[in-house]
Order: C-alpha cells, then structure tokens, then sequence
C-alpha cells in the first residue's frame, strides 16, 4: 500500500482539540501516513486593528490553513470541523477533502441559546452563510459527522447525497483512560460532573438535587472553570487540563458520573467516563443517546428534569452492584465502539476513498 500524502487540519475548541490531540498522536505512528498536521486556532488575530476581533480571527484561520495547503502536494485533505474549509472551496475543488465535524451549523443554531452562540440575524448574511456552508458540504468528497445526529443534518437540512455520508465516531486513547480495580464498595459512594460551563452542563441542577436528595449518601466532586463554592459534601476542582492526570485521577476514584447538560453535541467526558468504568447519567440532548445505552450504561433523563435525575442518582447511589455492572459494561462498550486507534483506522480509511474519487464526478 502507497503512503497517503495526508493533510489535516483541526480546530482546536476545548471538546474537540482533546480529540485532535488523540488523533495526531495515533496517526503520527503509522508508517503507512506522509501527515500534514495544521492546528487552526484563530490565533493570533490578523488583519487592521479596525476590524472586529472575529473578523480578524477568520482572516487568520484562512492564513493558518493556507500555509498547511502549502507544504503540499496532498493526496487528501482532512477537516476537523468544517468551519476551516468554508475558505478554502478552491483547495476542495482541486483536492479529494473529507469533512468530519460533530455538529452542524443548523444544529448549533438550535441549540444557540444554551451555547450563548450568536445567530446570524439579518437574512441576507443567514442565507449567505447557509450557501457557504451547503458549498462547502457539497465540494466534500465524504462529509462525516461524528454521530448518526451529525450525519442526518448533513442530508436533512443541507441536501447532502446519503452515499456521500458517513460516521466515524470519535474515540478515546484506551491506554491512557483505563478501568482501574476499584476496591469494595463505599459506604459513601463519589459521584464526578466534568463540565467547564457550569450552567450549560447543568451544573446548577444537579447542586439541587444534590442538596435535597443526595448529601449525606454521597459525595460530589465538580470540575469546572466556572466560580462554584465548596460545601458539605461538595468538592470543586478547577485547573485541571483535558486529559491530566489529575482528571483522570479523579474518575478512577469515582464511583459514576453525572452531566445533567442542558445542550451538547457529543459528550466527550462521558466516554471518557465509560473509558473509566463509571456508569454514566446524562441527558438526552445531541448524541448523546447515541453514547448512553439507556439501562446498560448508565441513565437517560430529560434536560431540566430533576426528578428524574434525582431518580437515576438515587439508583446508583443505593446499588453498588448495579453501578458497577454498568460501568463495566460502558467500558465494554468504548471498546467495541469508542476506541481512538479504530477512529483512525476509520479516518484513514476515508481519506483513502476520498482520494479515489475523480474529481469530475463530485
């Protein structure tokens, strides 16, 4: 098999750089690759200081894709998202591109209040960008979405070929999120929420439920950046980077997990959770179905529903034997479905059917 001359470009967000990150170090071994790894972090801003600051991070996104375009000639090129590829429709034209992001820009907009995103108000500039984007997706040799979620809106709402669809779901590094030996069971079992934005991740709920119906049957411990206060029974971390050893730490000495989120697109820290060997307790939102076996793996509720959450928590908290059963099963399940090294495997393989593509027949 020919090396694949292989540029990848990936937006590095909080969610999705842990992912790139994992991506790189895997796809680096392989000796089957020539990469072209190019991080688009909008930053530093370019262009005149008149300009707004989101301008001038555009233009230097198109700058830092350029200059991967650059170190060509490329076989392929790989987008993590799309936003990055929005500019580059001739590069698309020229190049076999895959597209492979977790949300849509038409899934994000509903979502928008919960993420505190700005829609585009005047019609003009939506309709603009909504033809951009559908260019974008339609120039793409595969669009890929992250979840079957994902992948729908790709045809749904921007008239993408089924056949030019697909889902690679992102993994996690199996040897460095491990199921450790947990002793026996805690009298007061720990429950962990790994949620930067506090409010959006529902943090403020669970505190609730917490107080009414949990303190004193276990204990809590919040990662977040936000200003949460300790309490009884509540311990908040902050600092600790995606990936650390103190995070991972903190999910080994867990007993379950609970992100009670108000709005997501694909719950990294839940696999991550599962990687663990925690049950996990989120809600029903993005994929996030697509991750939680519901009565396997963990606990579905509604967002906003504390008395279901109260409901799930309780049944983990009261059953030892059950929590940990579906722990064991949710690590079972990142295995089979979750692992980064078979993501690759995945991407790898996509870029290679892109590249066979004529390009006459997109």
């Amino acid at each position: 098999m020919t090396d694949l001359r292989l540029c990848f470009f990936a937006e590095r967000q909080v969610g999705i750089g842990s992912v790139a990150s994992v991506v790189r170090r895997i796809a680096e071994e392989r000796s089957d690759l020539r990469l072209t790894w190019v991080d688009v972090t909008y930053d530093p801003p370019r262009g005149p200081a008149l300009l707004p600051a989101g301008a001038r991070g555009i233009l230097r996104g198109i700058a830092q894709t350029g200059e991967g375009l650059a170190r060509g000639p490329h076989d392929a090129l790989f987008f993590l998202t799309h936003n990055p590829a929005v500019f580059r429709h001739g590069a698309l034209r020229r190049i076999p591109t895959c597209l492979w992001t977790d949300v849509t820009p038409v899934q994000l907009d509903e979502q928008a209040e919960q993420y505190l995103h700005r829609r585009t108000r005047l019609p003009p500039l939506r309709a603009l960008k909504q033809l951009a984007v559908r260019r974008t997706f339609r120039l793409a040799r595969r669009c890929l979405g992250w979840s079957e979620w994902a992948r729908r809106s790709f045809v749904r709402d921007y008239g993408i070929p089924e056949e030019k669809t697909g889902v690679v779901a992102p993994g996690v590094d199996l040897s460095a999120w491990q199921m450790p030996a947990r002793p026996e069971p805690r009298a007061i079992p720990r429950l962990l929420f790994v949620g930067g934005d506090f409010a959006r991740k529902g943090g403020r709920l669970l505190l609730d439920v917490f107080r009414d119906r949990l303190r004193g049957r276990a204990e809590l411990d919040i990662v977040t950046r936000d200003a949460v206060a300790d309490e009884a029974g509540v311990r908040v971390h902050r600092g600790l980077s995606a990936g650390s050893e103190p995070l991972r730490r903190l999910y080994r000495e867990a007993d379950a997990f609970v992100l009670p989120t108000f709005a997501d697109c694909h719950s990294i820290a839940s696999l991550e959770a599962m990687a663990s060997g925690l049950p996990v307790v989120t809600t029903r939102v993005g994929a996030n179905p697509e991750i939680v076996e519901a009565g396997e793996t963990g606990f579905l509720v509604d967002a906003g529903d504390g008395a279901s959450l109260a409901e799930a928590l309780g049944t983990l908290v009261g059953d030892a034997g059950r929590a940990r059963r579906m722990g064991a099963c949710g690590r079972r399940r990142v295995e089979r479905t979750f692992d980064a090294r078979k993501t690759v495997e995945r991407l790898v393989a996509e870029a290679r059917t892109a590249a066979a593509v004529p390009a006459d027949s997109i």
